[in-house]
């Protein structure tokens, strides 16, 4: 086999590999033989067809076959040869030449890229240091009891936070358009649900009430058809609901799993769980910052054939979730996901290197741990834990992570880390408390 490499722009490389055509017929006359005896063929008895019958019914078949269990031998045996670290699948052609006794193709692909690490000691890294206070968790409870708020009628007219049952049918110059109408929706004023002006026109309505808006729909709705046109809703309303919050008794502290110690206790347990979600959100910002930093100082070319896979995965995982909540009303094109699957690509590119070079290991123990942990968040633990030992793909995504995370950890001491201050709400809603600034 003879095997010639020419270098194309940026990673792509064209692969030119020639080999006897007799390893080929070798091939198929050992496999039409073998056929021989264990073909069916209508008026011949097993085991007695004949060669040329076999041949002539077969031979076409057998040798593409051949050919083709051939050709991807022979091209995992060329990158080998010619130590090619292949990212992607190849295109493969079949060129025609003169010589009847060789078979010859070029293969295109792309290859990763060769990667020279450069040092993160210049990169200073900000670590959030958040202390939870009893106003945080004041704020947190009184989330919590909005989340399980009820609703009851009134006479009065709707106000913020009350919920508005509705019917309502929309058009668009005098036209009907798809999921022009509800009936019986509950629509609660001031959270955002419809689009802008909706529910600020049904404030002040009672139940009987009769509304037309004349609204406009966002340049960027997820309804393409209507995007950006007037519409004019009809509404009529049907009940106005007032919020009612639970009281913070027992009856409502065991729906959350506390039946002892009251109200100590249930404040106890959602410290813990903003706890959980704050050291959450912690490391995730100082991991952005060392990814940030890791894509900063390391140029590096992505295979395009990498970021079109990923990128389409990322849209199919998007249209997936997506069709369920608008039933499918809009494709995602892969184009919109290009960029975020390039620093993907490029950041796994990066930190396989990186583990690689600085013998950075998910260990069995931490991997345990890791699980451990996430398992006792739910009732059966030890089902969690049988569920992810018994998946590789997600004792992967585990296995994964903690790599990750030991990246951070290793990034950090290369570069500065210092730590800041923030309250609670300042880190974990930013907008909000500018907001309210």
């Amino acid at each position: 086999m003879q095997v010639s490499v020419e270098v194309k722009e940026g990673l792509e490389r064209e692969l030119t590999v020639e080999f006897p055509k007799s390893d080929i017929d070798g091939v198929v006359k050992t496999r039409l033989q073998s056929l021989t005896k264990t073909a069916k063929i209508n008026g011949f008895r097993p085991g007695k067809i004949p060669l040329t019958v076999i041949r002539k019914r077969y031979s076409a078949q057998v040798e593409v076959e051949a050919l083709n269990e051939k050709l991807q031998q022979s091209y995992f045996e060329a990158i080998s040869q010619e130590k090619l670290n292949p990212a992607g699948q190849p295109t493969i052609d079949l060129v025609d030449t003169d010589d009847k006794d060789k078979i010859t193709y070029k293969a295109i692909l792309e290859v990763y890229p060769e990667v020279t690490l450069a040092s993160l000691s210049d990169q200073a890294f900000e670590k959030a240091n958040v202390t939870i206070g009893e106003a945080d968790i004041d704020s947190t409870v009184d989330n919590i009891r909005k989340q399980n708020q009820t609703f009851k009628d009134t006479d009065r007219g709707a106000e913020q936070s009350d919920q508005v049952i509705v019917d309502f049918v929309g058009t668009i110059a005098g036209e009907t358009f798809k999921g022009n109408d509800g009936q019986q929706v509950p629509v609660t004023i001031g959270q955002g649900q419809m689009i802008d002006g909706f529910e600020e026109g049904i404030k002040g309505t009672k139940a009987g009430d009769e509304v037309s808006l004349d609204l406009k729909f966002p340049e960027e709705y997820h309804y393409k058809e209507v995007a950006g046109k007037a519409v004019n809703f009809a509404i009529k309303v049907s009940a106005v609901k007032e919020a009612v919050l639970p009281e913070l008794n027992d009856e409502f502290f065991s729906k959350f799993g506390i039946t002892e110690g009251g109200a100590d206790a249930f404040r106890a347990e959602v410290k813990n769980n903003m706890q959980l979600e704050l050291d959450k959100s912690i490391a995730a910002k100082l991991k952005n910052q060392v990814m940030d930093a890791v894509l900063e100082v390391n140029e590096l070319l992505v295979p395009k054939a990498l970021v079109e896979e990923e990128a389409k995965n990322m849209a199919q995982q998007m249209q997936q979730q997506y069709q369920v909540q608008q039933q499918g009303e809009a494709e995602l094109q892969t184009s919109l996901f290009e960029e975020q699957a390039k620093r993907r690509v490029a950041l796994g590119i990066l930190l396989a290197d990186i583990a690689k070079t600085h013998e950075i290991k998910a260990s069995e123990d931490l991997v345990k741990e890791k699980i451990n942990e996430l398992a006792g968040t739910y009732e059966n633990p030890q089902e969690v834990m049988d569920y992810y030992m018994s998946h590789k793909d997600k004792l992967a995504e585990i296995e994964s992570f903690i790599l990750e995370e030991q990246i951070v950890d290793w990034a950090c001491e290369q570069g500065t880390t210092a730590e800041k201050e923030f309250s609670f709400t300042e880190f974990m809603n930013p907008k909000q408390e500018e907001t309210a600034a």
